[in-house]
C-alpha cells in the first residue's frame, strides 16, 4: 500500500467546483492520518514546487482539455525523477464524449518532464456553462462528492490503476480545444457592465487571467479570457454581460457551495 509522506493538491479553479474537490480531498486525507499541502495554481510559481511524494492536479475541464492555466502551470515544472502523479479532471458532463480525451496534452507534458501519472478519474460537479442540472441533481452531486473523493484517495493508495479511455473523437477535438483561446479571447473582450456597475473594481481583483483593467472606474475586457466566467457570476450586482454566446451564462446565476 502506498503511503506517501508528502503530498501536494495543487487545483485551479474559475467559479468555485473544483477547489470544493480540492478541499475534500485535504480532508479525507487528513482523516487516514495523512498531511498534504495545497496550493493554487493561479498564484504558484511551477518553478518553486518542492518534489511530493504524491503529487494531484485538480482542473476543470474547458474545451475538451484541461484549463489553459493548468497546462501553463504544467508546463512549467521543473523536470522530476519519477515523481507519482494523480489529475482529477472536474467537469458539468463527466467522462463521456466529449471529454474522454481532456488530460492527454497535460499527461504528455508531465511523461516528458520526468513525472509519472499513475492515476486519472473525473468529478462530476454542479455546470456553470450552458445547462443547470437543476437543484435537486446539483446537491446530490456535492453531497456524493466526500464519498467519491474517499474512494479515489483508497485506489491511489491500494495501487489501483485508473486512466479515462480516449476516444479518437475525442482525441481530435482536444486538439480542436486550442481555438478555446481564440474563442475565449473573443467571448471576454465582448462583456461590457451594464448601467447597474458599482465601480467596485471585484471582477478586476478576481480574474484568474488578470483581463480586466479598471479604466475611469468601469471595468474593460481584453483578449485574454479563459472562459471561467467568475467575473460574471461574482458580479455583486450583476452587471456584467457577454455580447455574443449570452446563452452560455446561467440565467439564475452560479454559486458552488454545500
Amino acid at each position: 500500500m502506498l503511503k506517501p509522506k508528502k503530498i501536494t493538491l495543487a487545483y485551479f479553479s474559475g467559479t468555485g467546483c473544483t477547489k470544493e474537490v480540492c478541499l475534500c480531498f485535504a480532508q479525507e486525507l487528513t482523516k487516514k492520518g495523512l498531511e498534504s499541502k495545497t496550493i493554487n495554481l493561479e498564484s504558484h510559481d511551477p518553478e518553486k514546487l518542492k518534489q511530493p511524494d504524491l503529487l494531484v492536479i485538480f482542473s476543470p475541464v474547458y474545451a475538451f482539455r484541461l484549463a489553459s492555466i493548468t497546462e501553463k502551470w504544467v508546463k512549467g515544472l521543473p523536470k522530476s525523477n519519477r515523481t507519482m502523479v494523480a489529475v482529477v479532471p472536474v467537469s458539468g458532463g463527466g467522462d463521456i464524449s466529449p471529454n474522454t480525451a481532456c488530460t492527454i496534452a497535460c499527461r504528455r507534458i508531465l511523461k516528458k518532464k520526468g513525472y509519472h501519472v499513475i492515476y486519472e478519474r473525473m468529478i462530476v460537479m454542479p455546470s456553470n456553462f450552458g445547462v443547470d442540472a437543476g437543484r435537486e441533481i446539483n446537491l446530490q452531486l456535492l453531497h456524493r462528492l466526500p464519498e467519491k473523493t474517499k474512494e479515489m484517495i483508497e485506489d491511489i493508495l491500494t495501487g489501483e490503476h485508473h486512466f479515462l479511455l480516449a476516444k479518437s473523437r475525442d482525441r481530435f477535438l482536444a486538439m480542436l480545444g486550442k481555438g478555446e483561446h481564440l474563442g475565449a479571447g473573443l467571448f471576454g473582450a465582448s462583456i461590457q457592465p451594464s448601467a447597474k456597475c458599482t465601480h467596485c473594481g471585484l471582477c478586476s481583483q478576481k480574474c484568474p487571467a488578470c483581463n480586466i483593467k479598471m479604466k475611469r472606474g468601469m471595468p474593460r475586457f481584453g483578449f485574454r479570457c479563459i472562459w471561467c466566467l467568475r467575473c460574471i457570476y461574482a458580479c455583486p450586482v450583476h452587471a456584467l454581460k457577454p455580447r455574443i454566446l449570452s446563452s452560455v451564462v446561467l440565467k439564475e446565476g452560479f454559486i458552488c457551495r454545500n
